[in-house]
């Protein structure tokens, strides 16, 4: 039936957005979350310190995304372009922030984990939505 294909992606794509959300109140460096931390460097340098709501907020529109697939399967380009903008904020906070603290990336904990994951996750639920054949 078309209806296992439909939960199969559906859930990938659930499950990797809750990730990338739960990752942002994890333990990422040096024990904190990225939500303390967001918290300590917006004293220090305000410009830098959005970029730590970046998991939450590509969590949250891949969320969004996922969403609007479940709700009506004509919306699958639309879901797949969601998806693709969300993932591209996680890809610009990958590239500002993990590269500052590329020293201590062999210490990084489960945060770090859970978002790298939930966003493969979401990567592999754009493929699924886009090689679905329409009946």
């Amino acid at each position: 039936m078309n209806i296992k294909k439909y939960l199969d992606f559906r859930l990938l794509g659930l499950t990797g957005s809750i990730l990338l959300i739960i990752s942002q109140f994890l333990s990422w460096f040096s024990n904190q979350s990225l939500l303390c931390i967001y918290i300590i460097t917006t004293s220090v340098a305000i410009e830098d310190s959005f970029l730590y709501l970046f998991p939450l907020i590509s969590g949250i529109i891949c969320l969004v995304g996922t969403g609007l697939i479940v709700y009506k399967i004509d919306y699958r380009i639309n879901s797949v372009i969601i998806n693709f903008v969300g993932l591209g904020f996680f890809l610009i906070f990958i590239f500002e922030i993990v590269t500052k603290e590329f020293i201590y990336l062999p210490t990084a904990q489960i945060g770090f984990y859970f978002s790298i994951i939930g966003s493969i996750l979401i990567f592999f639920d754009i493929l699924n939505v886009l090689i679905i054949k329409e009946s």
